[in-house]
């Protein structure tokens, strides 16, 4: 069981930097305070956003530290160097330290492939580069058809979520923040859940931008948000598979472009894969590949188990109604090690995405498609699928994000060889975050 600290840690206001998630959690006092809506266009070149960067679109209640910390430091975990919202180092405990954004701030950019399929890329940015600029706002309807995106009951919708990137910034080339040993940026794969969108998981994906990584989430048009909406898609994670590896070729392409965003930039010998739902049975499967190292599957449908050892993180909710917790348990007792699942008690499907949490005012998203259950088609589908884990008494979504980003990190710098121990994933992320508890085990 990990330590409980309930000392509140100083808040820090003055940075050039967006303050560490590990430093928040969202005030729940406030009714409706979850994100707010602000306004952007999404797309490529899409901005917005009221914020001038870098600053995160999360704040709140300050979480824990004080004289705590100094027990934290020797009885729950190692101590490890970090990175302050001022930009210098500081000392966290390993169980948290990876819930503080890293060095970098984050680019993202959307593209489309030779096949006319799309990927949004996010990306390390210097973070001089960006001060005083706006922050991104992506639109749920920017992945939407005309024909769907002008449907007059989905208009009503909110559907702007504003991030902690920054569209089209230019990326940094130094790489030698992110860690990596051969000096390059190593290299992720994102895939989206079933009726979803890639940029369904900007809590994450930023996150992991922040500490020097390429994160690249393809698009899947036979099970995304537009079939679901048409009656048209299919569960299938074999049906993902081709758009992964696409993805994963059109970026070796852009690396051998001399002049491009990512010119020689990247590092192939360092893949992970990461996924949610459908997606998190693709990641499983996608392990399959020889360039990928590692993965996190989270809330995964079953996929493919890999015959080769490669090192794997498996999370879900233990009030997961969409893939039932009998489901994820099952496949992870299959997969070969070294494995680690952690269970984030009285959460639902959709604790690993940002959907929950979009809004405008006090009008959210989720409690507007739980009113179309009755409408059928799609829009009953999507109502299903969407709103678990959104409402009481399942935990609120931000207050476990820490805790998500603290072990995808975690999971991919050590799988990739970055960190030389997995130190910050173990039994001590049980109760490391406030608000949130889990179950941790391991089969090494």
């Amino acid at each position: 069981m990990g330590l409980v600290c309930d000392i509140t840690r100083p808040r820090i206001t003055s940075s050039p930097m967006r303050p560490p998630r590990s430093l928040r959690s969202p005030d729940l006092r406030r009714p409706g305070a979850i994100l707010r809506r602000t306004g952007g266009t999404g797309g490529t070149g899409g901005t917005g956003g009221t914020g001038v960067g870098p600053v995160s679109r999360r704040a709140g209640i300050p979480l824990v530290l004080g004289a705590c910390l100094a027990v934290c430091l020797t009885a729950c975990a190692p101590a490890n160097i970090g990175y302050s919202p001022n930009g210098t180092t500081a000392v966290y405990p390993a169980t948290t330290m990876y819930s503080v954004n890293g060095p970098y701030a984050v680019g993202t950019a959307r593209y489309t492939m030779p096949d006319g399929d799309q990927v949004q890329v996010w990306y390390p940015v210097a973070t001089a580069s960006v001060v005083g600029k706006p922050t991104y706002t992506y639109t749920i309807t920017s992945w939407l058809p005309t024909s769907l995106s002008d449907n007059p009951v989905l208009a009503k919708l909110p559907d702007s979520v504003p991030t902690d990137s920054y569209v089209n910034a230019p990326i940094d080339t130094s790489t030698a923040a992110s860690g990596d040993p051969n000096g390059k940026y190593p290299v992720i794969l994102f895939n989206e859940g079933f009726g979803s969108y890639p940029q369904q998981s900007t809590f994450l994906t930023d996150h992991l931008a922040t500490w020097g990584f390429v994160v690249a989430a393809p698009n899947d048009p036979t099970t995304d948000l537009a079939a679901v909406l048409t009656g048209k898609a299919t569960p299938s994670v074999a049906a993902d598979m081709p758009y992964l590896d696409a993805t994963l070729a059109y970026l070796q392409v852009e690396d051998r472009t001399p002049g491009s965003r990512f010119d020689h930039l990247l590092d192939f010998t360092k893949v992970g894969v990461v996924g949610h739902s459908l997606g998190g049975g693709a990641a499983v499967t996608m392990a399959g590949n020889p360039l990928v190292k590692t993965y996190a599957a989270l809330a995964p449908a079953p996929g493919t188990v890999p015959t080769t050892h490669k090192p794997g993180l498996v999370m879900y909710g233990t009030a997961d109604t969409v893939v039932p917790p009998s489901t994820v348990r099952g496949l992870f007792a299959r997969l070969p090690t070294p494995t680690r699942l952690i269970a984030i008690r009285h959460a639902g499907h959709n604790v690993f995405d940002d959907i929950c949490t979009i809004h405008s005012g006090t009008h959210r998203l989720v409690s507007a498609l739980q009113s179309l259950r009755s409408a059928g088609g799609g829009l009953a589908e999507l109502s299903t699928l969407a709103t678990n884990g959104c409402f009481a008494p399942d935990v609120n979504p931000k207050l476990a994000w820490p805790l998500i980003e603290q072990a995808v990190t975690v999971q991919m710098r050590y799988g990739l060889g970055i960190n030389r121990t997995s130190a910050g994933l173990s039994t001590g992320l049980d109760h490391a975050f406030p608000g949130v508890t889990a179950t941790y085990s391991q089969n090494l």
